[in-house]
């Protein structure tokens, strides 16, 4: 059977980019415990509609956005772990990140560490102010 890909959508943002096509919504405030059950069961959902024809192979986690550097570790924490039970894990399981530069700061890395992410995607949609101005 095919290895599983899993990407966990997080579409909050503290700014919402004029270039951005992606479902994402800028809140002063998230309740960050009510959105993580809902991912967190809809995990399960989906997982058992996977899994019908027989347990699948989990070979990569992506949390993507939004901004999802914004979540609290902690929710990435019981997400990867759901997922691990509700998958079998591959032995090098990649767990990626999804940040802006703005958005982490070296504790913060270090708690999504703690929490299983063993890659971070950087969002630069440039280096150049001109050219991020344009965009």
């Amino acid at each position: 059977m095919e290895t599983l890909a899993l990407y966990i959508h997080w579409p909050f943002c503290a700014a919402k980019c004029p270039y951005c096509d992606f479902n994402s919504h800028v809140r002063d405030r998230v309740d960050q415990a009510a959105f993580a059950a809902a991912l967190r069961q809809e995990l399960a959902y989906e997982a058992a509609r996977a899994n019908v024809a027989g347990r699948r192979r989990l070979a990569s986690i992506f949390f993507g956005g939004g901004t999802p550097s914004l979540m609290a570790p902690s929710t990435a924490a019981a997400l990867i772990a759901d997922a691990q039970l509700l998958f079998d894990p591959e032995p090098d399981l990649e767990i990626t990140l999804e940040a802006n530069p703005t958005s982490v700061e070296l504790q913060k890395l270090r708690d999504f560490r703690a929490a299983g992410v063993n890659r971070v995607s950087l969002g630069v949609q440039a280096l150049d102010p001109a050219a991020l101005a344009f965009l």
